[in-house]
Order: C-alpha cells, then sequence, then structure tokens
C-alpha cells in the first residue's frame, strides 16, 4: 500500500516502512526497493537520506535501542516492589506488542555469534556484555538489579540473578511471539491478546520470584 505524509519527515517514513516490512518479511526479507514502492518513491530518493540498506538498519536499531532503554522505568505510584514490577512487565509486553520489528531483530540479534548483530551493537554501544556496564541501556539493567533487590528486602521476591530474571521474560516474550505461529507480529493485537500476554508473562515471572519457603530444621 503507497502512502503519503505531509507531516512526518521522509527519513522517518522510511524507517517506518522498513519496520512494517521488517514485521511482514524478516529482518533480511526486504529490499530499499520494497520501501520506495511503499512510499511512491525512487530508490534513489532513499539514499538521500541513507548511505545504504546497512545504514536504514542501524538507524532502525536505534529507535529499538532507545524504547528498550526506558524499560522497567515504572511509574506507577506504588511503592511496592511486585507491583512495579508488574508494571513494568506489562509495558514490556506491549512494547514488544506494539513494535513488532523489534521481536523479529532481537531474534536474529540474539542468533548472532559475537554479542549480536553489528546493527545493534552499533545502536547499543557494544556487545551484549558490554551493555550491562556501559551504553545506552546501562541505566535499564541497573533499574531492574534495584527493583528486584527491593523485592528482596520487602519479602516479596526470592534473591536472584537480575540477568537470569532477564533471561527469562524476555526469552520467554520472543518465543511466545512466535512460536508456534508469528500472527500476532502481522497486524496488530487486540487489547485482549494483549492482557492475555500480560497475564501470560506474569505467571512466569511471579514463579521464578516466589520465595521459597525456609527447610525445617530437625
Amino acid at each position: 500500500m503507497k502512502r503519503r505524509s505531509a507531516r512526518v519527515p521522509t527519513r522517518e517514513r522510511i524507517l517506518d516502512e522498513v519496520e512494517q516490512l521488517i514485521a511482514l518479511k524478516g529482518v533480511y526479507g526486504f529490499k530499499l526497493r520494497d520501501v520506495a514502492e511503499r512510499l511512491d518513491l525512487r530508490v534513489p530518493a532513499i539514499y538521500k537520506h541513507y548511505t545504504s540498506r546497512d545504514d536504514v538498519l542501524v538507524e532502525v536499531s536505534r529507535r529499538f535501542v532507545t524504547l528498550l532503554a526506558a524499560q522497567f522505568d515504572s511509574s506507577s505510584r506504588s511503592r511496592r516492589p511486585v507491583v512495579l514490577l508488574r508494571s513494568s512487565l506489562n509495558r514490556f509486553v506491549e512494547f514488544k506488542m506494539f513494535h513488532p520489528a523489534y521481536v523479529r531483530l532481537a531474534l536474529v540479534d540474539f542468533a548472532t555469534p559475537e554479542g549480536g548483530m553489528e546493527y545493534v551493537k552499533r545502536a547499543a554501544g557494544g556487545s551484549f556484555q558490554d551493555n550491562f556496564s556501559n551504553g545506552p541501556l546501562a541505566a535499564m539493567h541497573e533499574r531492574l538489579r534495584s527493583l528486584l533487590q527491593a523485592g528482596v528486602r520487602a519479602k516479596q521476591f526470592r534473591r536472584v540473578d537480575a540477568t537470569d530474571f532477564y533471561r527469562v521474560v524476555k526469552s520467554a516474550l520472543l518465543i511466545r511471539l512466535v512460536f508456534p505461529n508469528d500472527v500476532l507480529l502481522l497486524r496488530r493485537p487486540t487489547p485482549a491478546e494483549v492482557r492475555s500476554i500480560q497475564r501470560w508473562l506474569w505467571a512466569i515471572a511471579s514463579r521464578f520470584l516466589a520465595p521459597r519457603p525456609t527447610p525445617r530444621r530437625r
């Protein structure tokens, strides 16, 4: 479908269309010709804004990293860690479900040797390991660690490694959205579908964090 917009700059419209195409065809399944056709442009017009297809993917990755970096920053008024975490995970689900291109990008990123895709490493400032202490994602990881520690102090969570928790919730959500089918990436999900995934992910997270009973001494 060809789209026109007098309000959105062409540079941003190109990225919007690339995200749509990644959701439909995968990270490597589209060509700049596809983008140009959807925008009623010629391919050379895209090169006025981006030097190459790789350049476009780096910019899409920067969008992805910017939104990912904002996660686990709860706006809830509650001070209870369990409420704050559930609210954060609900937004994490919305982030993935309303940006299906980033689900596909993340899956390819994880499957790429040496700490991820070059596009995403350039956007995030380094490999997965680097992201824990440097670059735009470091603050997100620190917020998650602090939230889990607060839950331990409040005796709402058992003590777990924050990286293990992130592994569990992120991998579970990504796989849930693509297996056994990826229908939720091919159209906008309904509010009921979003709520269903949110409840599903919270069930996994809460079981993982549930305090373990202290063994009785004989």
